[in-house]
């Protein structure tokens, strides 16, 4: 699995946990985004390094850059009111994001785009109240303290944190536009990834992504998806047996057939 090209694997079930180490590499990011492109019909333009996919309606861009991998985010989602006006809001992916969580940001981004556009760019027809997350309290803690709030793993070792507007918090990455911010890091390797959303970026991506991450159960995943060798010694792989045939079963006997009637004669 770690590292070995898809074509050269069996694939083979496998359950990973803790699901927020489950990583997966930035190249496997760019080759999702291609096949979401195909799939959902947006545009797809490449230049060097880069792939840039843009949503029908030419209001929603997503960037991935594989030359920006290790320096920032690889994998940029920006909208605008249209395709030159200012950018609304921005949510960026660096590091080794496992590839169910961006499956879950772009499939969520997708079908809400083309029920409503408009609730995506402008927040229009947003539902009131706040959306319910269900927490394990075995796996996270809640903290609300310095100018943050959020949840963190019962192992330290991924973070889901908010920052509101008027924080006295340092902003997240130094950008102050930054309310929430998803993210996985180990003592042995440092960061590995995170997710962060700026203020104007609709709640039901960032909930999406959040709730995908605070689920504590394993991650079921192909091994036909490269998994980097680093991230191995932190995870519990358990492979799934693969089904078994059903049992084959002796074809039904003919019936047995009663012997011909014996005919009384005649009598004339």
């Amino acid at each position: 699995m770690p590292d070995t090209p898809a074509h050269d694997r069996p694939r083979e079930k496998v359950l990973i946990s803790p699901r927020y180490l489950a990583a997966s590499l930035p190249a496997t990011h760019h080759d999702f985004l291609d096949v979401f492109a195909e799939e959902a019909g947006w545009s797809t333009q490449t230049d060097n390094s880069s792939l840039t996919v843009t949503s029908p309606c030419r209001r929603v861009t997503i960037r991935h850059d594989q030359a920006a991998v290790g320096r920032g985010p690889h994998m940029v989602i920006s909208a605008r009111s249209d395709e030159d006006a200012y950018e609304r809001w921005r949510t960026n992916v660096s590091g080794v994001v496992p590839i169910e969580f961006v499956s879950t940001l772009l499939g969520t981004l997708a079908a809400e785009l083309e029920a409503d556009p408009d609730h995506v760019v402008y927040g229009i027809g947003a539902e009131p109240g706040q959306f319910e997350l269900l927490v394990d309290i075995d796996a996270w803690s809640h903290f609300d303290a310095s100018g943050l709030s959020g949840f963190v793993s019962r192992d330290g070792q991924a973070a889901v944190i908010g920052r509101p507007p008027d924080s006295s918090a340092p902003p997240i990455h130094g950008d102050a536009s930054i309310a929430w911010h998803v993210a996985a890091s180990s003592d042995d390797l440092g960061h590995l990834w995170d997710i962060s959303f700026t203020q104007q970026a609709p709640d039901f991506l960032m909930h999406a992504v959040v709730t995908k991450a605070l689920d504590p159960r394993p991650i079921l995943r192909s091994t036909a998806f490269p998994f980097p060798k680093a991230v191995v010694p932190l995870v519990t792989i358990k492979h799934v047996p693969s089904p078994r045939p059903p049992a084959a079963r002796p074809s039904p006997a003919e019936p047995t057939r009663s012997p011909e009637p014996k005919r009384t004669p005649k009598t004339r």
